[in-house]
């Protein structure tokens, strides 16, 4: 039962700490892109924290407690760029820190990008380990990004891990775990019976979650054993691959830092359009679940690895072209 122990301790955490946010300093403020009525506390990945290091305790799989160091770095430097916002510099090197970290307790490293040429397997030999910290951290920025609406990032995650499980996905109490974990912190972030979030994720929460889920589809893609062919990982991620690439390619086109928050990320057209936040959150979970449904679908069939290249990147090329009218349209750069 270590997933309810995960869940409750998550739940029981993000309820207390809520009184102390505001003396940790520890709050999102309303203004600029965001668009909450009131001060909201940043203590959700410090709930999760809480619920994983229980249920580590009483965990048998290795990896649970090989990913402790990683987490409890991207831990502690979320907390500390939720209550100071340090730069992206030091985000980054921390980020690579916990990826090395992950790679040295767990042994897990991108070694082959499969047959997405054909026959011809793509290995990647002496570049394993900084492609492996250039995925994985591309994968904890993803999720970081899709941090921007109530119940985003959180049931985004629930779908990828979802996805890695009907996949075939071996390391199956981490997953659990790591779902309670998101539900507990879902209960008080959700707009159910109430008309503004009780607290958010931060940087703390997303980071963590993007580096279990880089492990994750890093770990079931790999070696001999591979449940999957490493491009079908990215159609289990999509929308907030999509989302977090597109942005950083479209803001300095348009004048601005990559790293700079704005409201161009899809979830915002869809509030846009005169979507409520649960709409949108409906609207985007449905989507991602039928992209991952028709993955597995391709998987079963064995569509070849090039074709799931081919389209995941025409579409990608769609959303740009989507994302640079809307900006301009917009006045987002």
């Amino acid at each position: 039962m270590t997933w309810f122990s995960a869940l409750a301790a998550t739940a029981l955490l993000g309820w207390w700490l809520q009184r102390y946010a505001s003396e940790l300093g520890l709050l999102a403020e309303p203004g600029e892109h965001r668009k909450h009525a009131q001060a909201t506390p940043l203590v959700g990945g410090l709930a999760m924290m809480g619920g994983y290091l229980v249920a580590s305790a009483l965990s048998s799989q290795p990896a649970v407690v090989h990913l402790l160091p990683a987490l409890l770095l991207l831990c502690v430097v979320g907390v500390i760029d939720d209550r100071y916002n340090i730069s992206s510099t030091i985000r980054f090197l921390s980020q690579a820190l916990a990826v090395i970290l992950m790679i040295y307790f767990t042994g897990t490293l991108l070694t082959s990008l499969g047959l997405v040429f054909g026959e011809w397997g793509v290995e990647l030999r002496g570049y394993s380990i900084p492609l492996t910290v250039f995925a994985a951290i591309g994968i904890i920025n993803a999720v970081n990004m899709s941090d921007g609406m109530d119940g985003l990032a959180g049931s985004l995650a629930l779908i990828v891990l979802s996805a890695i499980y009907f996949a075939g996905g071996q390391q199956t109490e981490l997953m659990a775990i790591v779902a309670a974990c998101v539900a507990g912190f879902l209960i008080w972030n959700l707009r159910v019976f109430r008309s503004q979030a009780r607290l958010f994720m931060g940087d703390s929460g997303s980071t963590m979650l993007g580096l279990v889920l880089a492990y994750l589809l890093i770990e079931m893609t790999q070696g001999n054993n591979a449940q999957i062919p490493a491009v079908t990982a990215l159609w289990f991620i999509l929308l907030p691959l999509f989302d977090a690439v597109g942005v950083l390619m479209i803001r300095p086109l348009r004048g601005r830092s990559p790293f700079r928050a704005d409201r161009s990320h899809y979830h915002h057209y869809l509030q846009n359009l005169g979507l409520s936040s649960n709409q949108s959150l409906l609207i985007i979970v449905l989507l991602q679940s039928i992209i991952s449904v028709n993955a597995l679908i391709a998987l079963k069939v064995g569509i070849a690895e090039p074709i799931q290249l081919a389209i995941f990147l025409g579409l990608f090329a769609v959303y740009l072209l989507f994302l640079w009218r809307q900006t301009g349209r917009l006045g987002e750069g």
